[in-house]
């Protein structure tokens, strides 16, 4: 596809397809792979050989992404492939499931990219499991999938390249609408919330996976050797023009069909709204040398700077809340206690 010429394109920097290594091999799963970024996500992994699995929550789409994905590798003759798994992340058991089927069936897990997500809907029907359906999807449900697959990286690490094996979150520039109350303290406070329109509820959502990365290397990635390390990275992936940008007219009504058409005239293709996410997926500019300074970091573009998140995106005791608050949920929800 041709680049774009909208404002968010050309004010971005870019990480294009070229700069993508070869990936045999290797393995990724992308959360949220069946439609836009996601989808472009891991085309793009296997268009560079590597084995993909993608994960959502609907069949028709899966499976469509699937053979879409297959077809466009057979074009190209990529020796990637592209599988889809279904589950509904709003049901943790599911999604726990999951994580333990691929962690047991998988020789090796290189790449991860949570990417799945809720976008701007207003408050809705709590899921499966009593929860606020952005929260438990966009966090919970990830926060299972890294903890359940992250013994498989730590393995993977061994034999791989330095620095290769990375932890992709798909955050947002949204999370600065996070409401200001955010603490992340109990149950009680996802579920009641007071502002009940998409946007701060999206927004505590990218907050919070901005938490998840640096919580992971805090308790989980700090104490590995240099050449076994694991690199967790957030990522905003500019203004993009994807079926998620329906939720705004879901949630604000006419004011919101406005900001969708808006959103959509500026924002960038989904293929172009993949490229931070795949930057910091398997850049070789981040590598053995100089990996630390990249990781736990925030980047709103590729190649761009970071610690300019906000300040309850580096607020250490919000982010041990939200990693206390996930634990404390998968014993509710599990029976036992993930951290």
């Amino acid at each position: 596809m041709p680049n774009t010429k909208n404002p968010a394109t050309l004010m971005s920097g870019r990480f294009h397809s070229d700069q993508i290594p070869d990936l045999s091999g290797r393995v990724a799963i992308v959360t949220g792979g069946s439609s836009g970024i996601g989808y472009y996500d891991a085309l793009a992994l296997a268009r560079a050989n590597a084995r993909v699995l993608i994960i959502s929550a609907n069949e028709d789409k899966g499976h469509g992404a699937e053979a879409e994905s297959n077809q466009a590798l057979k074009d190209v003759s990529s020796t990637g492939t592209v599988t889809w798994y279904g589950v509904d992340f709003g049901t943790l058991k599911e999604v726990d499931a999951l994580a333990q089927r691929l962690a047991s069936e998988l020789e090796r897990l290189d790449i991860l990219i949570c990417n799945a997500g809720i976008g701007q809907a207003p408050y809705g029907e709590l899921t499966n499991d009593g929860l606020e359906r952005h929260f438990e999807v966009n966090n919970l449900a990830h926060y299972v999938f890294v903890l359940r697959l992250l013994p498989l990286m730590n393995k993977t690490a061994l034999t791989a390249q330095p620095a290769s094996v990375r932890i992709v979150m798909q955050s947002s520039e949204m999370h600065r609408m996070a409401p200001s109350s955010t603490k992340f303290l109990n149950k009680e406070e996802i579920n009641n919330v007071t502002e009940k329109s998409g946007g701060p509820l999206y927004g505590r959502t990218k907050l919070g996976l901005i938490c998840l990365a640096r919580q992971l290397i805090k308790r989980k990635l700090s104490d590995l050797p240099p050449d076994r390390s694991i690199v967790a990275i957030a990522v905003h992936p500019g203004t993009v023009d994807t079926d998620l940008q329906r939720t705004w007219t879901e949630g604000y009504g006419k004011l919101g069909r406005v900001m969708e058409t808006l959103s959509r005239k500026v924002g960038k293709s989904a293929e172009e709204g993949a490229e931070n996410s795949l930057w910091a997926a398997v850049s070789t500019d981040i590598n053995e040398s100089n990996w630390k300074d990249f990781q736990g970091n925030y980047y709103s573009v590729p190649y761009g700077k970071s610690g300019k998140e906000t300040k309850q995106a580096q607020d250490e005791n919000i982010g041990d809340n939200f990693w206390n608050l996930c634990a404390s949920l998968t014993e509710e929800l599990l029976g036992e206690e993930l951290q």
